[in-house]
């Protein structure tokens, strides 16, 4: 009796230092910006004319342990980028939001939602504005905090609006110029 005694006093012991140390397995609150939280909402807009994807940490994970470390990637100059070429940033996005309208109704809905980001503010819910381009009628602009990237395309018709979080302006622009292509299907 006395062994099953000692057995739970020193599991218990166990236990609660595991979670003094932080090494757990109780669910820790995921730290989440504003702009993530928004977006995550802006996800529950119900309407049949917003097509929106989603891919997530888990996902991302998945994806770059199947491709490994030699597959080429589609490169702007015409030639080939390996995955060990581009360093951490590619690692370091937690999630990718897409939504892109197919009707006046969805893109009422979703312009509404994004009206700040629309109005060329230089900052919304902590976001700064990197890049701005009117061009032929569409508005091409870029958002952008210390760990997510927002980039929005509005014709006036259409509207598409992707989010990565865990990814920065400096990444993305680092990336893009180390030749990795950026196809957000505008």
């Amino acid at each position: 009796m006395k062994r099953y005694f000692f057995t739970a006093i020193v599991s218990l012991m166990l236990f609660a230092v595991s979670f003094a140390n932080g090494k757990g397995n109780l669910p820790q609150a995921k730290n989440k910006s504003r702009i993530e939280v928004y977006m995550q909402n802006l996800s529950k807009i119900k309407s049949s004319e917003i097509n929106y994807a989603y891919i997530s940490t888990a996902m991302f994970k998945q994806m770059f342990a199947m491709v490994g470390a030699n597959v080429s990637l589609g490169v702007k100059s015409g030639g080939n980028v390996s995955l060990e070429t581009i360093p951490n940033p590619l690692t370091s996005i937690k999630s990718m939001r897409r939504f892109a309208t197919t009707g006046s109704n969805g893109y009422k809905l979703l312009h509404d939602a994004l009206y700040g980001f629309l109005q060329e503010n230089e900052s919304v819910m902590g976001m700064e504005l990197m890049a701005l381009n009117r061009e032929d009628g569409t508005l091409r602009v870029i958002y952008s905090d210390s760990a997510s990237l927002l980039v929005i395309n509005d014709d006036g018709d259409e509207l598409a609006v992707v989010f990565i979080a865990g990814l920065s302006y400096e990444n993305f622009i680092m990336m893009s110029d180390g030749g990795f292509d950026f196809n957000f299907d505008f």
